[in-house]
């Protein structure tokens, strides 16, 4: 789905109400539970009574919310965990509404470089950016491994079986092309050997492999799923392959260094949905079908047992993890890794919640 979170998360917040003290006395009045007499002594009576109504029914404040904007590209299974803390009521714990905008990359990192949203997602295009001068910093992953999968034809034994076919990928030098590349070289296929088409988004490659057009497609997950029932089958996990971080929070300096409580408080509940996707499978699969638009609980049964592992438990992804992460971004290999990440305060939030 690539529809306008926010308008969509904020509605479905529920306020409630509870009865007013005044409408309490008036019910407890017309029900003649007490009939006192007007004595002096049954006046002291009434009124602690009424101060006693008074503190047990007053409703307690509502907190007030913290509206924090999240940029991302579209709602991919790599950050359902953050969905799932907020319908959960994590963030609210802390004090934060939470409210995905879903942007493209471009958009985003203006939108954080200009301080317009809090925070955003793409990995890949932030470390780009920042080794060229925004002025951010990565402070969690949120997935350690990707959801791209090489979907092919029946007829397709596996990866090494593509010399000489056609395969679907997005653009030249993409993500998706940079992870098929790995494929290809983790079962020793030289990519000269393989027609390469660009076909842009998902849909259309998905499209292209059921009309018979391409014999392969890098799809992700659950379109995988999806393309099994009309007879196709995945050849190739990315997430089995190699560690790839694909998605993480990215924040500006100028957040990281005057807002350091709120940094906290979103880590905290993020790592929080993190736990508790992995640990409550049965009772995050509603969600999940909600999130991903699946049209049963068995096929999302299917999805979450494929992804789970691609959430870390502790936001930070290995040493290996990260170099490859930095290598597919272009980045110099002289730049510094302390210039585009910065682990300190998600390491610091994860043994707080350790402790308790």
């Amino acid at each position: 789905m690539t529809t306008d979170m926010s308008s969509a998360l904020a509605s479905q917040v529920n306020y409630h109400q509870r009865e007013s003290p005044s409408a309490l006395l008036c019910n407890w009045r017309l029900g003649g539970v007490l009939r006192l007499r007007q004595t002096a002594r049954s006046k002291s009576l009434v009124a602690v009574i009424f101060l006693l109504i008074f503190i047990h029914a007053a409703p307690a404040p509502a907190q007030k919310l913290t509206q924090i904007h999240i940029g991302v590209p579209t709602n991919t299974v790599t950050w359902f965990p953050l969905y799932v803390a907020w319908k959960k009521g994590i963030f609210q714990e802390y004090g934060i509404e939470l409210l995905p905008v879903t942007m493209s990359v471009r958009a985003s990192l203006g939108a954080l470089a200009s301080r317009h949203v809090s925070y955003i997602t793409p990995l890949g295009s932030s470390l780009t950016a920042i080794a060229n001068g925004l002025p951010a910093k990565v402070i969690m992953i949120f997935a350690v491994r990707s959801h791209h999968v090489l979907v092919a034809k029946r007829d397709v034994a596996g990866p090494s079986a593509l010399r000489g076919r056609s395969v679907a990928i997005s653009q030249p030098g993409g993500t998706v092309h940079r992870q098929f590349l790995k494929i290809l070289e983790h079962y020793r296929v030289d990519p000269k050997s393989v027609n390469m088409i660009n076909l842009g988004e998902m849909p259309a490659r998905a499209l292209a492999l059921k009309a018979n057009n391409i014999d392969a497609a890098m799809l992700s997950v659950p379109y995988d799923i999806f393309m099994e029932k009309d007879g196709f089958r995945p050849i190739a996990y990315m997430k089995d392959i190699a560690e790839f971080p694909l998605l993480g929070l990215i924040a500006h300096d100028d957040r990281l260094r005057e807002k350091s409580e709120e940094v906290k408080k979103i880590l905290a509940a993020a790592l929080k949905g993190i736990a508790y996707t992995k640990s409550h499978r049965d009772d995050v699969l509603p969600l999940l079908k909600q999130f991903a638009g699946l049209p049963d609980i068995e096929m999302t049964r299917k999805t979450f047992d494929v992804i789970k592992d691609i959430w870390p438990d502790n936001g930070i992804p290995s040493n290996t993890g990260l170099a490859t992460a930095i290598s597919m971004a272009d980045v110099p290999a002289n730049f510094p890794a302390d210039k585009l990440v910065d682990w300190s305060p998600v390491s610091e939030t994860s043994a707080s919640l350790k402790a308790r």
